[in-house]
């Protein structure tokens, strides 16, 4: 009778992920993710305190071939389970409220390494951070990025740093999602939309959000090769970009093709493994050098 209990349990919360009103069979798959998840959970509580987080940086190449900036990812290797995808940590972090204490030591991290760059001559054009919508929402996130701010950067270092945010905050209230990015902006700090055309983004709420860039998501250009749709949408979030005046980041540039197809439509940044995977802190700078 307690199994049954537990069974129908999990198939219960699984209706509600779904959105509710629905129809959810319990199976052993099932139970296997909700026990996984919940190590996850369980694990993910200590990973800052036994120094388990990284980060990782990704080069971003210009139109001429030169590296422009990076983006900042987190990384975790945990002693049980080994490296763990962050597609499967950060929900779960978002789902728990652990991301606005992981988000905090991402920023911090992040700015820390931006300004030991900086004194070792590995100067970029822009720094990208993810910045999560719960963080982003979190009530003490304008006072914290000024306190980091104020311990880690110059002015002239605030005005690389890019935060990139995700186009669900537009699920929120849109007035609030201004009023908190215009604040951040005081600071010199710029705005990035990840995963573009992927969500709630229209016409309207790009005029009214103050991003100066959007990055087209990596759905769109693996399939480039292959799909007229996926190359016409790219074609026009690109063209639309330029009415706008924002700069265009493509993410998961994978082969000389997609390249080429991005730079005939003059993208701006290219981002992806045709280039470089993401490289721990010292890799990146001996990439930098080289480069």
């Amino acid at each position: 009778a307690s199994r049954l209990i537990k069974e129908a349990d999990i198939a219960m919360y699984e209706a509600k992920e779904k959105g509710r009103d629905g129809v959810i069979v319990f199976d052993d798959e099932m139970e296997k993710r909700v026990e996984y998840n919940l190590e996850i959970e369980q694990l993910l509580h200590f990973s800052l305190k036994n120094n388990e987080i990284f980060l990782m940086y990704q080069p971003q190449i210009d139109k001429k071939g030169n590296i422009e900036g990076a983006e900042t990812l987190v990384r975790w290797n945990n002693e049980k389970l080994g490296m763990i995808p962050p597609e499967t940590f950060i929900s779960i972090a978002e789902h728990t409220g652990s991301i606005i204490e992981l988000g905090h030591f991402i920023m911090e991290t992040a700015f820390r390494t931006l300004s030991e760059w900086e004194k070792q001559g590995v100067s970029l054009c822009q720094f990208s951070i993810n910045v999560s919508m719960r963080q982003f929402f979190y009530y003490n996130f304008i006072n914290d990025v000024h306190a980091l701010c104020d311990k880690y950067l110059t002015e002239e270092t605030r005005n690389k740093v890019v935060f990139e945010v995700t186009e669900s905050i537009i699920a929120e209230d849109v007035d609030k999602v201004v009023h908190i990015m215009e604040e951040i902006k005081q600071l010199g700090i710029r705005f990035s939309m990840d995963d573009f055309g992927t969500g709630y983004s229209s016409l309207s709420y790009l005029k009214r959000l103050p991003i100066d860039e959007i990055k087209i998501d990596r759905s769109f250009i693996s399939e480039l090769d292959d799909t007229t749709n996926d190359q016409i949408m790219v074609t026009s979030i690109l063209n639309m970009a330029k009415q706008f005046n924002l700069k265009v980041v493509a993410e998961g540039v994978e082969n000389i093709s997609q390249l080429e197809f991005l730079q005939s439509r003059q993208c701006d940044i290219y981002q992806g493994f045709y280039y470089s995977r993401p490289l721990t802190d010292t890799d990146f700078q001996d990439y930098y050098k080289k480069h």
